[in-house]
């Protein structure tokens, strides 16, 4: 049997040099800037380099996986049309989708250090609690405190890659497909491998990572490469 092969992609920048940076999860429905654009066409390159030819291309329903796809799709000359996904979609960071990141920050170390907090505890002081607390989510996939409405979801989505994972077998046996999403989605991946990696699986904006099925077990050859 020949192998499958699972392409997982982040899509392109949302925000130009100079913007203020925002927390961009479910309900922030950003378009790709110039920048974003040009990184989903040069991953489409990278892909005909390497003779990786999709034959089914997925995103989420949201702006910015359709026009990563759309641009990685030019660049391979290919007339397939993306197929969505709900599972695909970011998560929904509550009432911090949107917000800008020093806000978010702000807030989640005030949650953190709700129980440590004193009289003289500075700004910058919980700002520094909830950056901790982005790293330990960022590194470890460990939730803050103040993201604990996401915790039911956490089994789900690895379920869903499960599921996907499975569909493909089934249906594209020794194809090559795509799957367009945002990093909270994509460090879930693993899910897939038999022995997940304990610290999740982050990818850059523009970046991709290569799952390959060789009848026996999915095995993870790359992570976070842009071109």
């Amino acid at each position: 049997m020949s192998e499958t092969t699972l392409i997982v992609v982040r899509h392109g920048n949302t925000f130009n040099p100079g913007d203020v940076i925002r927390r961009v999860g479910a309900r922030t429905d950003l378009p790709l800037t110039d920048q974003g654009r040009e990184q989903g066409f040069r991953l489409g390159e990278l892909l005909k380099t390497r003779g990786l030819t999709p034959d089914r291309v997925f995103t989420a329903p949201l702006l910015r996986t359709r026009e990563t796809a759309r641009q990685l799709l030019a660049a391979l000359a290919l007339p397939l049309t993306p197929e969505p996904l709900t599972f695909l979609t970011e998560l929904d960071y509550g009432q911090d989708d949107g917000r800008p990141e020093e806000e978010v920050e702000l807030r989640l170390g005030i949650v953190e250090a709700r129980a440590a907090i004193r009289p003289e505890s500075s700004l910058e002081e919980l700002r520094q609690a909830g950056r901790a607390a982005l790293k330990r989510w960022d590194r470890e996939t460990v939730l803050p405190a103040g993201w604990a409405q996401l915790a039911p979801e956490v089994p789900g989505l690895r379920a869903a890659w499960r599921d996907f994972g499975d569909r493909l077998l089934r249906k594209c046996p020794g194809r090559t497909v795509v799957a367009v999403t945002s990093n909270g989605i994509a460090r879930f991946a693993g899910a897939l491998l038999p022995e997940p990696p304990a610290d999740g699986l982050k990818l850059a904006t523009g970046a991709m990572g290569l799952l390959i099925h060789d009848g026996d077990a999915w095995q993870l050859r790359e992570w976070n490469t842009r071109p």
